[in-house]
């Protein structure tokens, strides 16, 4: 049994009759089967499928019909051969990433995932280790089985040479380091920490300890310049035991919290590089008795989801995830397609505070 489409042009109606007729036991029809129906190159029929410019409106509407009528739907390794592309792009995670990216990336994945798919990708997620100097790549990108990849955070050198062998377009999100020959999207943290640092110091604050982290040096050396600028600007001279640069996730950020509190003058305000931190510090405060912000006025960095719900709901500086994924997809879609572009890296401002409960003047 098969179907026989009826066109008002009679002599293109039987030749789909035809070609079924002869093609009636082929498990599936191709692009280039329906480009041999429609008259037209394979390449059209994929300009169409995918939603492109580069057809007349003619031309078009005649290849959705036939996919239409006869029910057609891509063979992704039809597509691959043909058109040496996959629609896939894979989201490369490290295994070891901390807590902090987590939270970070969790949001960030929701944005990626629908811009990708409004242009008819497929996202992979899956992840990357290594282990004593060997990098462990995921069989999807050793098979070339992704038209680009997308990394979040820093990319280790030894894990950038091993992804550069295989000449698949990629694009680093979130990144810390200084870069300048790969594809990047960044936030300015340094930007951010400054804007925390000065509602803090409008507020009236003038004791304020610090809250960072050393395992990610660069990301710390950022949020901790934006800091130390806003201070320097208002001559405000802080003891060193209120910078704490231990942090690693909520708990690490607990035991910065209570360094700071052990020094014997309490401050009135903690600047957290991160909202992880800032919730890690703010268990602290409460388990010593004092009160959020009667006593203690806290802030982050990044606006995760979770700083809506913390008791009392944190203020923050939002990191705006919604420019930097949109970038990135743009990046990493022109490298993919060839499109001329003069732009390999970018920083999203990042000032936009989000005022919630865990702030208030100093009176």
């Amino acid at each position: 049994m098969f179907l026989i489409v009826v066109y008002k042009d009679i002599h293109f109606t039987k030749i789909i009759y035809n070609f079924l007729e002869r093609d009636l036991y082929m498990p599936k029809l191709t692009i280039k089967e329906i480009a041999k129906i429609a008259g037209v190159s394979p390449s059209a029929v994929s300009i169409v499928l995918n939603n492109r410019t580069g057809v007349s409106e003619q031309t078009r509407q005649k290849i959705l019909d036939i996919v239409e009528k006869l029910q057609y739907t891509p063979n992704p390794n039809s597509r691959r051969l043909l058109f040496n592309k996959t629609n896939n792009i894979a989201v490369l995670f490290r295994k070891n990433a901390s807590p902090l990216e987590h939270f970070f990336y969790s949001d960030l994945n929701r944005i990626i995932l629908h811009e990708f798919e409004s242009r008819g990708y497929n996202l992979i997620f899956t992840s990357v280790t290594i282990n004593e100097n060997n990098v462990l790549l995921p069989n999807v990108i050793k098979s070339y089985d992704v038209d680009g990849i997308i990394f979040y955070g820093d990319v280790e050198p030894l894990i950038l040479s091993s992804i550069r062998r295989f000449d698949i377009p990629f694009v680093v999100v979130d990144n810390h380091l200084p870069v300048h020959d790969i594809l990047s999207v960044s936030a300015d943290y340094a930007e951010a920490a400054y804007t925390a640092t000065n509602y803090l110091i409008d507020l009236g604050h003038k004791d304020i300890g610090y809250i960072g982290t050393s395992s990610q040096a660069h990301f710390n050396a950022q949020t901790f310049s934006g800091f130390k600028k806003a201070v320097e600007e208002h001559e405000i001279v802080l003891p060193i035991n209120w910078i704490q640069i231990e942090a690693d996730d909520e708990n690490s950020a607990y035991n910065c919290m209570k360094n700071i509190l052990n020094y014997g003058k309490v401050p009135t305000a903690v600047f957290c590089s991160a909202d992880i931190y800032a919730i890690g510090a703010m268990r602290c405060i409460k388990d010593h008795g004092l009160k959020i912000p009667d006593d203690i006025s806290v802030i982050g960095i990044d606006d995760i989801i979770l700083s809506q719900y913390t008791d009392p709901p944190l203020t923050t500086v939002k990191i705006d995830k919604v420019s930097m994924g949109k970038l990135a997809i743009d990046m990493l879609v022109k490298k993919i397609e060839k499109t001329e572009t003069t732009i390999t890296s970018a920083k999203v401002t990042s000032n936009n505070i989000v005022e919630r409960a865990t702030t208030k003047a100093k009176v």
